[in-house]
């Protein structure tokens, strides 16, 4: 995983003692230790600030809203299912609203289907993804810029809106040439995040009534994805100067009930400036966040792995 190395690079340089058990753990893993200070860091994370009472909450979408409903903190409403029977399905929707479906556990985007209008759709959802789990998810989709905010120390240190992945036509390179380039791009900063061509996104590419041998017009945007997940090419842009201090709040409430000072935040809002107690609606909690997209964020750039081994070991 390409941000547990650059957090295991940056260790070294800093003196910290690193030993590999990764073999052990069958995952990106390492020991670090500093003046008599341990640790044990999966894929980029360390583990002494994951607890079970934040992974049950943050990996079950569902229990996660119940804590969101404690904490007075707006979101979406949703209802579980399980099976093709789907009861009490065609109760939960209002005539004329798009809904999302999706697994009720994390999947890094996989299975999440946007604009489901009917409970027929609903069940070919269901025949389509029922590899993916037992439990999915029906929920209200709410419009609007997809805030992702991280959390480390109980503190938020970086925030940016994240985008679906998208190539900008000039009007000399075809859809296809752009999508290379795009992907090139991504390489230098995530080897491991993959910009592929599912079915997802003939979809949208058949919406904008285009095919990979056109040629897009200078400056046509072109949506290739649904979702804005930074594991499918989703394009991040750093806000974190700019969100509206109600968000602060949101984090130390979260942060007090979950018992955790480490996690990113999943937020859908219309204008993160403003209050987002009127405009602004948490989607999902992850307890095992990953960073890596706030180092090569557009606007700005975090120094995550060295903030995260600053809160670790104290270094000055």
């Amino acid at each position: 995983m390409y941000q547990h190395n650059q957090l295991i690079e940056r260790a070294k340089k800093l003196g910290v003692k690193v030993t590999d058990v990764s073999s052990l753990m069958q995952k990106d893993s390492a020991i670090l230790d500093y003046q008599g200070q341990s640790e044990l860091v999966n894929e980029g994370v360390p583990t002494s600030w994951i607890n079970v009472r934040s992974q049950y909450y943050c990996d079950n979408k569902q229990l996660t809203k119940l804590a969101y409903e404690t904490l007075n903190i707006p979101y979406p409403k949703s209802i579980p299912f399980k099976d093709a029977q789907l009861e009490g399905l065609e109760a939960f929707f209002t005539k004329g609203r798009k809904y999302v479906c999706k697994p009720l556990d994390a999947t890094n985007g996989i299975g999440v289907i946007l604009d489901i209008c009917s409970l027929e759709e609903v069940k070919a959802y269901f025949e389509a993804h029922k590899h993916l789990g037992s439990l999915f998810m029906l929920e209200e989709q709410i419009e609007g810029a997809d805030l992702r905010i991280h959390v480390l120390g109980g503190k938020i240190v970086a925030a940016c809106i994240r985008e679906p992945a998208f190539v900008m036509g000039n009007g000399r390179d075809s859809l296809q040439e752009l999508i290379e380039k795009r992907r090139e791009v991504m390489r230098t900063q995530n080897p491991q995040n993959f910009l592929e061509i599912d079915e997802a996104t003939k979809s949208l590419l058949l919406q904008q009534k285009l095919t990979l041998t056109d040629i897009p017009v200078d400056k046509q945007k072109v949506q290739l994805k649904y979702v804005s997940n930074m594991a499918q090419g989703g394009i991040a842009t750093d806000v974190t100067d700019s969100i509206h201090p109600t968000y602060h709040d949101w984090v130390h409430s979260l942060t007090s009930y979950l018992q955790t000072s480490y996690f990113g935040l999943d937020i859908i809002t219309s204008d993160f400036t403003k209050n987002p107690n009127k405009n602004a609606w948490v989607l999902e909690i992850n307890a095992r966040a990953d960073w890596m997209h706030h180092t090569f964020s557009e606007v700005r750039t975090h120094d995550m792995a060295g903030l995260i081994l600053k809160e670790l070991f104290i270094f000055c």
